[in-house]
């Protein structure tokens, strides 16, 4: 359920409320409809945490001459801003082109859509629970003869650009959010619902199993535009 279809069913129940208490009489109040139960967030809103705004803004301010941002929304996608962010590096280092120095180029990504937030996190999190199984595309299947998957195979990728050329990497909690009550879902027994307690105990793991250099944002598009204020060019992946 999304957050307008709770509020208004929220209005109504307290608009129902509202009517009973103020009836002019004991009968039309003993005939009101009962207020309707309150209803809980639904599985797939976006689980609360603590944003630390400053340590986010001192992140996008760290002193590189040069800055871009690289956006991704699918997995292949994600996949494919390591590659993107290492081709601008390169090209920033290599002596024959700009010749700007080992770290002149802050190199960021947000993964702030589908399933490239799967890449922030590690092994441990791959051997658990079944992300290659959300990484297909909707509408497709995965090749017969495709591997299992039980490890994040591109973390390499991720944590070389952090640790040799200080990449910055942010995770769009909506998008996590969403992965989380996929994961609650897709792991109840059958016959049984998902509940908001497992789905904030997921997210909850996925993000204290974020690899080094990877920052939870609230939202990946707000950060998109503040990489762009602080001067980061933006492209997508």
């Amino acid at each position: 359920m999304d957050r307008l279809e709770f509020s208004r069913r929220a209005l109504l129940a307290g608009a129902t409320v509202v009517a009973a208490t103020a009836a002019p009489n004991p009968a039309a109040a003993a005939d009101a409809t009962p207020a309707a139960a309150p209803v809980p967030p639904g599985l797939y809103e976006a689980v609360t945490y603590t944003f630390d705004a400053n340590a986010f803004a001192a992140v996008l301010d760290r002193p590189f001459p040069h800055r871009q941002v690289v956006a991704a929304t699918t997995f292949g996608e994600g996949i494919a801003s390591f590659a993107f962010m290492r081709n601008t590096i390169n090209a920033y280092v290599d002596p024959i082109y700009f010749n700007a120095g080992p770290k002149s180029v802050h190199a960021a990504a947000v993964f702030y859509h589908g399933a490239s937030v799967l890449l922030a996190v590690d092994d441990a999190m791959w051997a658990k629970y079944p992300l290659a199984d959300l990484t297909v595309a909707p509408g497709t299947t995965p090749k017969p003869d495709a591997k299992p998957v039980h490890a994040n195979e591109h973390a390499a990728d991720l944590n070389g650009l952090v640790a040799t050329y200080g990449a910055s990497f942010f995770v769009c909690n909506n998008a996590l959010s969403g992965f989380a009550g996929l994961l609650a879902t897709k792991l109840a027994p059958a016959g049984t619902a998902a509940t908001r307690d497992q789905v904030v105990a997921i997210h909850t793991e996925l993000v204290a199993h974020f690899l080094p250099g990877v920052m939870l944002v609230p939202a990946g598009v707000a950060a998109i535009n503040a990489a762009q204020e602080a001067r980061f060019t933006f492209l997508r992946a």
